[in-house]
């Protein structure tokens, strides 16, 4: 094959190194880290290739220095860089109407959960399947009727043959079958309720902007070609074993999948107005002969992706407990199949102290290793920051408005 070499122009080169555009809205690079940016917008971001902290309040010669982000540094030891966002006109960027579908069980703040992603992020309405959480009544009636009306609750019993008090079956599969029968019903009340995207993500999961756009206004950028918006996760780390309050007391997350304990595939946003479009599993949609949709990856957009899952899975220490506990009793076959080596050895511990008789437990060694503090131990290796495994590269840092988050939607 006959080839050619092309020459690329300085001048565009370098003027391509000073600008990105990013779902349509533009950036220019305007100042090297200790330098001083000066932005109109006052909207400028503050990191290198996809990790990035911001501020919307950027006023005069900002420092291009992590105090003017919060102190946030999101590549410690690298040189960085400050970007200011370019705005046309006064005009709000156009934002689509966006529901979140969910299973649920036991949630561990539904009120702050609720208040974030209403009244933070601009979620339009939340449907809610509710397994086995018998109290649930009560913990929803105490919500704000302006919580309240952006909820639709759904019971077990509705879409399942289970009662919604009975716990439905521990059962990889058939959990994802009940994930997809909701997630189907979810989009077909968006449509009538004029939502423009959907998204299902779990109790235990907060979608983060680190630009702190609304989501809302994120997919609303979505270029018309595209009808699924693939979106990375990443997973909270928490600063100790005694974490109470997981959303509000953890300050970061790590963003390598190598070394995350869950899934690592993320989620996906559907536009309802595809008709053709189908749950195929809790992370993607695809068309009835199970292709692909046209979508767009969004961790591969200029800055790294603009919307992210982060996963508070298994906290606090008593959720991982009674969550294990209940799993020990998965047989041995259908343990090998579990793919992430912290849900198989979480199951194997409990095992092991579930079986374990009274007289073995007077054993010092067994008994230590069923005792809380040994417990305790084996969680914090995994999910807080004694996870030796995690380095700082893998982490970038979670700073959110919790003070303001709290009762904004009522």
């Amino acid at each position: 094959v006959r080839k050619i070499c092309e020459c690329a122009v300085v001048e565009e080169s370098m003027a391509a190194a000073r600008t990105r555009t990013e779902l349509g809205t533009r950036w220019s690079r305007c100042a090297t880290e200790g330098g001083a940016c000066s932005c109109a917008s006052g909207a400028v971001r503050f990191g290198l290739g996809s990790r990035w902290v911001a501020t919307q309040n950027a006023r005069g010669a900002t420092p291009c220095a992590s105090p003017s982000f919060q102190g946030q540094d999101p590549l410690p030891g690298v040189t960085k860089e400050c970007w200011c966002e370019q705005r046309d006109s006064d005009a709000p960027p156009p934002r689509e109407r966006v529901a979140i579908v969910m299973l649920s069980r036991h949630p561990p703040d539904l009120r702050l959960w609720l208040e974030y992603h209403v009244g933070y992020m601009g979620v339009d309405h939340v449907f809610m399947q509710v397994e086995d959480t018998p109290r649930f009544n009560s913990t929803f009636e105490a919500l704000p009727q302006s919580l309240q009306q952006r909820v639709t609750v759904w019971r077990a019993d509705v879409v399942g043959s289970r009662s919604a008090e009975t716990r439905p079956a521990d059962d990889y599969d058939d959990l994802q079958r009940r994930q997809v029968r909701t997630m189907a019903r979810a989009k077909a009340a968006s449509s009538q309720m004029g939502v423009g995207w959907l998204i299902h993500i779990d109790d235990d999961e907060l979608l983060h902007t680190p630009f702190h756009r609304p989501v809302g206004e994120v997919l609303g950028a979505m270029p018309p070609a595209f009808d699924q918006a693939y979106i990375p996760n990443a997973e909270a780390v928490y600063p100790s074993a005694d974490i109470k309050n997981c959303f509000e007391e953890t300050a970061e997350y790590n963003i390598n999948a190598y070394k995350f304990a869950s899934y690592a595939n993320g989620k996906a946003a559907v536009r309802v107005s595809d008709a053709a479009a189908i749950p195929a599993g809790p992370h993607q949609w695809r068309d009835s002969q199970n292709n692909e949709l046209p979508s767009i990856h969004l961790d591969r957009q200029a800055f790294g992706a603009p919307l992210i899952v982060v996963h508070f899975e298994s906290c606090p220490f008593s959720r991982w407990e009674d969550k294990y506990w209940e799993l020990g009793n998965v047989d041995a076959e259908k343990l090998s199949k579990i793919p992430f080596r912290f849900y198989r050895e979480s199951i194997q511990r409990m095992q092991l102290c579930k079986a374990a008789s009274p007289q073995r437990l007077q054993v010092p060694a067994m008994f230590e290793m069923c005792a809380e503090p040994s417990l305790k131990n084996f969680w914090a290796s995994w999910k807080t920051e004694a996870n030796p495994s995690i380095t700082p590269r893998d982490l970038m840092p979670l700073k959110l408005p919790w003070q303001s988050i709290v009762g904004h939607a009522t």
